[in-house]
C-alpha cells in the first residue's frame, strides 16, 4: 500500500512547478490515506538564513499562520530539522512544557504530534515540510516512512519552483534592460544626424533614399574620414531592415589570419583556441545589414568566400562542412581605387562587379565647404553635452578660418579638431588652436603622389626587381657589378629565380 501511495505522490507532486498545487495535492493525498493531516511548507529566507517563511499551509482545522509569515528558526522544530538535516519528531506535543515553539499553537488546534522533515536537494537546504496529526491517528505508526519519501518529492518540487521564480525574475530583469537599451538606441538615433547641407551631399542623400528600400549591394567610396560608416547606417535606417542588426567589420583592422573566422565564424576545434562554436559577422547580421569597411584590404582567400556569400547567400564556418543560410544586405566601403587593383590582379573582378552594383561617391570636405559650418555646429553641441557645458559662441572669423582650411582628414579631422578647441576654450567664446599653414598643409593630390604605391602581387614584384637589377648590371649575372651581387644573391640562386619567374636566359652565365 505504501508503495502505491509513493507512486501516486510522484505523479501528483512532480507533474507541476506550482507550489500551491503541490501542497493541495500533498494534503489531499495524506488525508485520504491517513486521516486529518496538517501539511505546511516553510522556505529558508533568501535574505536571512536564520529565519524561514511560511510558503503554503493546508490545514482542515485552522489554516494559519498566513502565507508569507516569517519566523526565527532558533527554538523551532523546523530549525532543529534543518540544523541536523534529519526529521525532528515531536510526539506527543506538550503545550504546557513545550520543547519547540510550534507545540502550543498546534496543540491548541487539536493536533497531538508533529514531524518536521528537512527539504534537501543536491545537498542544498531549502526549507521544511511539517506534518501534524491528531493524537488518535498515530503519526509515527501510520505514515512516517511514506511522509519521508513525500518530503523528498516536495524538496524537488520546491527546487523546481525556485528555479522557475529565478528564471521569471531574470526574464523580468532582461525585459527591463531590453526596454532601456531600446530607449537608449532610439535616443542615439534621435540625437544623431547626417549633416548634408551642400548640393553634393544632398545628391548623395537622395541616392541613399533611392537604394535603401531594396536589397541591392552598395559600395560607398570616399577618402578616409568622409563618413562612410555613417552613410551606411543611413542606408540601413531607411531600409525595411531598420529594426534588425547593423553589424560593422573593418577588414583593414582585423589581422589577416583572423578575417575568415571573424566574418564567417568557426566550429569548435577549428584551430587552437577555438573552444566553442562562434557565429561570424554574417550570421550576427542575419536579417539586417553588414557593413564591410576597407573591403579593398580583403586577402584573396577572403575575396573568394565573400563572392560565394554574395552569390549564394550561404556561409561556411571555418572548420565546418555544412553551409549556413544568411539573409544579409551588404554595404561595402573603400578609399582605394578598386579598378586599378582589378587591373593589377590584386582584387577579383567578379567580386568588384558584385560589390559595385550601386556605387555612392562621398565627396571630400574640401569640395563641400558649405558643410563645414553645420558640421561644426553639430560637433560642438555634441561634445559640449558630453562635457556637461553649453556650446561656446563661434565668431565669424573662426568660421571663415575653418572653411578656408583644406581638411585632408575630412569630417573626422574636423570633429577631432573642434573637440580639442572646446577643451582649450573654457570660456563662452571658441578660440581655435593653430591650423596648419599653407606651406605645411600638403594638398591631397600631392599627398597621394608622395605616398608609395601599394605593392603588387608577389611574383610580379620579384620579377620586376630581377629585371631592374639585370638592366642596371647591363644584363650581367656574375661578377662584382653583376645582378647577383646587386641583389646580394649567389649567381646560381639568381639563375634559379630567373628561370622560375621567366626572366632573361638563366641557362647562360653572363659576365665574369
Amino acid at each position: 500500500m505504501h508503495r502505491r501511495i509513493v507512486e501516486e505522490a510522484i505523479e501528483l507532486v512532480l507533474s507541476t512547478v506550482d507550489l500551491q498545487a503541490v501542497l493541495e495535492r500533498t494534503g489531499r493525498l495524506l488525508r485520504r490515506h491517513f486521516g486529518e493531516t496538517r501539511v505546511a511548507i516553510n522556505r529558508l529566507s533568501a535574505e536571512d538564513p536564520t529565519r524561514a517563511e511560511v510558503v503554503l499551509v493546508s490545514d482542515p482545522r485552522q489554516p494559519s499562520p498566513e502565507v508569507g509569515t516569517s519566523f526565527p528558526l532558533a527554538g523551532s522544530a523546523a530549525g532543529e530539522a534543518l540544523a541536523k538535516r534529519l526529521p525532528c519528531v515531536v510526539d506527543p506535543l506538550r503545550p504546557r512544557e513545550p520543547r519547540w515553539r510550534e507545540e502550543p499553537l498546534l496543540a491548541a488546534y487539536g493536533y497531538g504530534s508533529l514531524v518536521s522533515f528537512p527539504l534537501v536537494f543536491e545537498n542544498e537546504l531549502l526549507g521544511t515540510l511539517d506534518i501534524a496529526h491528531p493524537p488518535a491517528e498515530g503519526l509515527l505508526d501510520c505514515c512516517f516512512e511514506v511522509a519521508r519519501q513525500v518530503a523528498h518529492l516536495v524538496a524537488i518540487a520546491l527546487h523546481n519552483s525556485l528555479m522557475v521564480e529565478e528564471v521569471q525574475r531574470l526574464n523580468r530583469l532582461l525585459g527591463r534592460e531590453n526596454a532601456l537599451l531600446k530607449e537608449e538606441i532610439r535616443q542615439i538615433k534621435r540625437d544623431s544626424r547626417y549633416v548634408a547641407e551642400s548640393e553634393g551631399m544632398r545628391a548623395v542623400v537622395e541616392r541613399v533614399r533611392l537604394v535603401a528600400p531594396s536589397t541591392t549591394t552598395v559600395l560607398v567610396r570616399g577618402e578616409t574620414g568622409t563618413g562612410k560608416e555613417g552613410l551606411a547606417r543611413m542606408v540601413h535606417e531607411f531600409s525595411p531592415r531598420f529594426n534588425a542588426p547593423f553589424v560593422a567589420a573593418n577588414l583593414g583592422a582585423i589581422p589577416e589570419g583572423l578575417i575568415e573566422s571573424e566574418l564567417f565564424g568557426h566550429e569548435k576545434g577549428a584551430f587552437t583556441g577555438a573552444t566553442r562554436r562562434r557565429a561570424g559577422r554574417f550570421e550576427q547580421a542575419d536579417g539586417g545589414t553588414l557593413f564591410l569597411d576597407e573591403v579593398g584590404d580583403a586577402p584573396p582567400s577572403v575575396q573568394v568566400r565573400l563572392l560565394r556569400v554574395l552569390q549564394e547567400r550561404v556561409v561556411e564556418r571555418v572548420g565546418g562542412t555544412e553551409p549556413v543560410k544568411v539573409d544579409v544586405r551588404v554595404i561595402a566601403a573603400t578609399n582605394r581605387n578598386l579598378e586599378e587593383m582589378v587591373a593589377r590582379g590584386t582584387f577579383r573582378a567578379d567580386l568588384y562587379y558584385r560589390l559595385a552594383v550601386f556605387p555612392i561617391e562621398l565627396p571630400p570636405l574640401r569640395e563641400r565647404r558649405e558643410d563645414v559650418r553645420p558640421l561644426g555646429t553639430y560637433f560642438l553641441a555634441k561634445q559640449a553635452a558630453l562635457m556637461h557645458r553649453r556650446p561656446p559662441r563661434v565668431g565669424e572669423d573662426v568660421w571663415r578660418a575653418l572653411e578656408a582650411y583644406g581638411w585632408p582628414g575630412n569630417v573626422r579631422e574636423l570633429e577631432n579638431f573642434l573637440q580639442r578647441a572646446l577643451i582649450l576654450s573654457p570660456g563662452q567664446e571658441l578660440s581655435l588652436p593653430a591650423l596648419p599653414t599653407a606651406a605645411t598643409q600638403a594638398s591631397p593630390a600631392a599627398a597621394a603622389a608622395a605616398e608609395p604605391a601599394p605593392p603588387g602581387r608577389f611574383d610580379d614584384e620579384v620579377r620586376e626587381l630581377i629585371e631592374r637589377a639585370l638592366e642596371h648590371a647591363g644584363g650581367r649575372v656574375y661578377g662584382p657589378g653583376g645582378a647577383a651581387a646587386l641583389l646580394g644573391l649567389r649567381p646560381t640562386t639568381l639563375q634559379g629565380k630567373m628561370k622560375k619567374y621567366g626572366v632573361g636566359n638563366p641557362g647562360r652565365p653572363t659576365g665574369t
